[in-house]
């Protein structure tokens, strides 16, 4: 898979799968792995001083990359950098005060430094949140109820993969009928419930590509 003018770096490898997030508390940056990271591998895994393991999480989308990293001032390589001998890419920086509250403690708001597009074939299908004022929020991380991330701190039982919505939101699921690029705007507003689930956005349309 590869789009025009997109640098291989740029790419996230098979993100079917987990991948991993690490904060840099001094820097206040954010890096992901390119290449999947299982759970042992993640246990495993040994940072440097100042560093802070986020979580592991699955896209939903087929494909994606970052246009670049914050504070470029333009699209290009985004910047590398290895944690125990994983290469990370820099692909966000989090809002300097943490989450927001808006509508209680679930879901969390957090506007994110990042430059994301995101890609899905003709015929997956995606979940998309309206919200009262009209703005949709496509899903980009599935549930994950086994907990061990910042925003989902304990493990889930039972219900996990259900989400509490606020009154009046709306979830929807929609096919997608032609291949479809989003490029999420910046900053990216991005809703995450307690079982790891996120939505991200505010999106318009579906692009083709």
């Amino acid at each position: 898979m590869s789009e025009p003018q997109i640098p291989e770096q740029n790419w996230i490898i098979d993100c079917h799968r987990a991948h991993a997030e690490v904060l840099d508390l001094e820097k206040n940056t954010v890096w992901q792995s390119r290449r999947p990271m299982g759970k042992d591998s993640w246990a495993a895994l040994e940072l440097p001083a100042g560093c802070l393991k986020v979580g592991i999480g699955i896209g939903t989308m087929d494909g994606h990359y970052f246009r670049r990293s914050p504070g470029a001032d333009d699209d290009g390589p985004v910047a590398e950098r290895e944690f125990g001998g994983h290469p990370f890419i820099h692909c966000a920086n989090p809002p300097p005060h943490g989450p927001e509250f808006p509508v209680g403690d679930d879901p969390k708001l957090m506007r994110v430094d990042k430059y994301h597009s995101l890609i899905f074939e003709a015929g997956t299908e995606v979940d998309v949140l309206l919200l009262p004022d009209g703005q949709e929020f496509v899903q980009v991380i599935a549930a994950s109820p086994t907990g061990g991330g910042l925003l989902q701190p304990e493990s889930l039982t039972g219900e996990g993969h259900e989400l509490p919505l606020p009154e009046d939101w709306v979830l929807r699921t929609e096919k997608i009928d032609a291949r479809a690029t989003i490029h999420l705007p910046h900053p990216t507003q991005a809703w995450f419930f307690a079982n790891g689930a996120s939505f991200q956005g505010p999106i318009e349309t579906f692009s083709r590509a």
